[in-house]
């Protein structure tokens, strides 16, 4: 007796460049998120607002691997093609603001990496370019809408479970997400904001800021002052004593730079903490041009 096996057909050429796009755009998800590890690890990424914070920085981070992982994966490819163009539609969109506003670097890479906006804008539209062109099949999304919908919902619903146990484990186990963070990146003191915002102003406007220090230690860390470029200086009484496990604000004054646009400085904090220290941080802030 023959037993004939039934093998499904080949996959069509159309489906294999589909695939590989996929999978090219996952690889280059996966070295992103690699990139921003290690600027993680270092440095603040280079963002302003809500994108500095390092919540939301880890958030991008496991978003992007999730996500390149899928794509190598080849599983659900519907799901997965409708995702990463959504991803890289608001990246195009995130990108061509930082541009226009004139940022110098986007932060899409980390901050040991710098990337021009308009360069990353490009990559965007191109990578939105070859989903559009070599997208899946489609039928099923309309055939089966239902069950469509509910794998889409199953993924966002299991990212969404994941990220919620990491937050609750956070909180048990380190009282917050950013003191889990901060022993994540083996932080002594941590510097909140680590991008901070000076705000919009004119050319050698002086501005100032608060910043929070949280001594993460078991013994009392000193300020003794602050150093930059020559343009920005730590005020009020010091040396400060920052308890153990406790906060304390500082106020940062700053001269404006000359330059108009987006301007991006390194700023540092020096510590006597066994010894001295030195902790950065980065101010941001947009100038504008004087009205007479």
């Amino acid at each position: 007796m023959l037993l004939i096996l039934r093998l499904p057909p080949p996959p069509t050429r159309a489906l294999l460049t589909t695939t590989r796009v996929g999978r090219g755009l996952g690889v280059l998800l996966l070295l992103a998120a690699g990139l921003k590890i290690y600027g993680f690890g270092v440095d603040p990424v280079a963002r302003s607002g809500i994108f500095s914070a390092p919540a939301f920085q880890f958030l991008i981070i496991a978003f992007e691997l999730t996500l390149g992982v899928w794509l190598l994966s080849a599983w659900q490819q519907i799901g997965s093609w409708l995702a990463v163009l959504v991803t890289f539609s608001l990246f195009a969109a995130v990108s061509f603001y930082q541009g226009w506003v004139g940022q110098a670097s986007c932060g899409c890479l980390g901050s040991k990496v710098s990337a021009s906006p308009w360069l990353m804008f490009t990559v965007d539209l191109i990578a939105v370019a070859a989903l559009l062109l070599f997208r899946p099949d489609l039928t099923p999304l309309w055939v089966n809408r239902r069950r469509v919908a509910w794998t889409a919902s199953g993924v966002a619903g299991g990212y969404l479970v994941l990220m919620t146990g990491l937050a609750v484990f956070a909180h048990i186990q380190f009282g917050s997400i950013d003191a889990a963070l901060a022993s994540l990146r083996s932080e002594r003191l941590s510097v909140s904001p680590g991008l901070l915002d000076m705000g919009i102003g004119v050319p050698g406007e002086t501005r100032e800021a608060t910043l929070e220090l949280t001594n993460r230690t078991e013994n009392p860390i000193l300020l003794i002052g602050g150093t930059a470029d020559g343009s920005c200086t730590v005020i009020g009484d010091l040396p400060l004593t920052i308890p153990p496990g406790e906060s304390r604000l500082i106020k940062v004054e700053m001269r404006l730079p000359n330059r108009v646009g987006i301007f991006d400085r390194k700023a540092q904090l020096i510590l006597e903490d066994e010894g001295f220290k030195k902790v950065g941080f980065r101010l941001t802030g947009r100038i504008k041009k004087k009205t007479y």
